[in-house]
Formats: structure tokens, sequence, C-alpha cells
């Protein structure tokens, strides 16, 4: 028996895109959301905190998936509707337990669908023009240490 399986779609400073797909004989997928860091963050001492802003869910007749954070379901639904569900939209996020991480459950027949995740808190962003300009390090936090001149070389 395999887990659902997941895969990141996209992955920037602000948001994450997982797309799911899974039936009945997989078992739940986990989500760690501290590992949703893109190649342009780093991660800070803040909590990560994530909040889910868009659903999309489609299958096969008498499939269905939930969405569950720290033991609260967050999502379900029967994705044989071709359910999108855009809280954007309506300006809502869901913030419902938004520093636990997601785990999504396949059940019945074939589905797949997406999660689009809004990153909150607990990231850096590494590149910095604004406060370091030409100093930018942009492989880390922080301006560089190792150019002659810029602001946090002695």
């Amino acid at each position: 028996m395999a887990a659902t399986r997941t895969t990141i779609i996209r992955n920037t400073n602000l948001e994450t895109i997982i797309k799911y797909e899974g039936s009945s004989v997989d078992t739940a997928a986990t989500i760690d959301i501290s590992t949703l860091t893109a190649s342009t963050q780093a991660r800070n001492s803040e909590t990560p905190t994530v909040n889910i802003v868009k659903f999309i869910a489609t299958g096969l007749l008498t499939s269905g998936v939930t969405v569950v954070r720290n033991s609260v379901t967050v999502l379900a639904a029967a994705p044989e509707n071709a359910i999108v569900l855009d809280l954007t939209q309506n300006h809502i996020s869901d913030n419902i337990q938004n520093t636990s991480n997601i785990v999504i459950t396949t059940t019945g027949a074939a589905s797949t669908g997406y999660l689009v995740l809004r990153k909150l808190a607990g990231w850096a962003t590494k590149v910095e023009d604004a406060t370091y300009g030409a100093y930018d390090d942009v492989t880390r936090v922080g301006a560089s240490t190792t150019v002659s001149g810029s602001p946090d070389k002695v």
C-alpha cells in the first residue's frame, strides 16, 4: 500500500502549489510545511505558517478526499463533482491550524487535485536588492561577507 502521491508543481516565496493523486488503496499523505522552502528562500526562526487559499479536486464516481490539519478536518469533498474552491476570490484564506502539517486522505475511486498554499511566516527571502544593492548575495540571507566594501564586511 502506497501513500497518496504529492508533487510540488510550483514553489515561490509566497505560494506553493501541490498536486495530489490517489484512491482508497493509498494511505494518507503528510505535507510537512517546514519543507516548503523555495530556492530563493531560507528558513528563519519563525514558526512556519501556511494558509490554504485554493482547493481543486477531480475524480471518478465514488471518490473522496479530506484535508486535515492537527486532527481538524479543514476540507472534505467528493471530487467526482470537480470541486474548485477559490477562497481568495471571496477574500478568504483558510487559517485553521495553519502552523500544522497538512494530511491528505483519498478514499473510494481514483482522484486528483491541487492545493494552493500561501506562506505567511517561517521563511526569509534571499533576494534583498533593496537593502544590499550590488552587494546582495542571492545564495544567502543578508549581504555578502566576501565582497570588499559590502555592508557587513569588516
